[in-house]
């Protein structure tokens, strides 16, 4: 039989949902990497009867991890990676909401909300005197800047605006996620030809490091381990991931 090239470049979606639910598999986003990576405690006999080597080996696997490349910052997957909560935040008006400050030139006040910078903002003092947008403060994204001779003192300021959904990712207040995982892959080397990777049980670990400045596309790096899934009772087949590949004849 002749060898047929299964040379290999994949590629693909990456689809999540929690371990042992019925939720729906979801894309997390653009992934350029998933590595698995297995570690083994080796253990050997000697050969004691001459000529040196070892009479047996018997290596055990001790650790199961993989590392996923993401570029696609969503509030989900930032807390997957960062032992996090999320706080859904609605949009609406928020009306004469308390800012503390020092009335210092150059200090950003920021607002507890981030504002709808297309409508009306309305900042005034403590004691609730008129302030004006380009003589006492900047608007900005994020809140207000002071400017120089402005009435903002360190007795504060009152902001009514209009908040923007967002969510509030509240990050090393909650606990690790599992997962199950799918991956739609294609391999490039082999005219986009579909394979399939199931990691059925992933623990999401903590990033090492979050790159929030840079010059760069951020690039979330996510790692994680893969469990014994108990679920899987039957004989040969794996608790850790399943990959399926196409057979091909010359």
């Amino acid at each position: 039989m002749s060898q047929i090239d299964r040379s290999f470049v994949g590629e693909g979606i990456i689809y999540a949902r929690a371990y042992q639910s019925a939720d729906p598999l979801l894309d997390i986003g653009n992934c350029d990497t998933f590595n698995l990576s297995f570690a083994t405690n080796r253990t050997t006999l000697p050969n004691y009867r001459g000529g040196g080597g070892n009479r047996n080996v018997r290596e055990q696997v001790t650790d199961v991890t993989a590392t996923l490349g993401m570029f696609d910052i969503t509030a989900t997957n930032l807390a997957r990676v960062t032992k996090a909560t999320i706080t859904e935040i609605a949009a609406g008006t928020v009306t004469a909401e308390v800012l503390g400050c020092a009335g210092v030139e150059g200090e950003l006040v920021p607002f507890k909300n981030l504002p709808d910078m297309s409508q009306p903002v309305t900042v005034v003092t403590a004691a609730d005197a008129a302030l004006a947008a380009g003589t006492d403060y900047l608007l900005t994204p994020h809140g207000i800047v002071v400017l120089a001779d402005s009435l903002i003192t360190s007795a504060g300021v009152k902001a009514t605006y209009t908040k923007l959904a967002s969510s509030a990712v509240q990050m090393l207040a909650g606990s690790q996620v599992e997962l199950e995982l799918y991956i739609a892959g294609l391999n490039d080397a082999q005219s986009s030809e579909p394979f399939a990777l199931r990691p059925r049980r992933v623990k999401f670990g903590v990033a090492s490091e979050l790159p929030v400045f840079g010059t760069e596309y951020l690039r979330l790096e996510a790692p994680a381990e893969l469990l014994a899934d108990d679920l899987v009772t039957a004989t040969g087949i794996s608790k850790f991931c399943e990959m399926q590949l196409l057979k091909k004849v010359a």
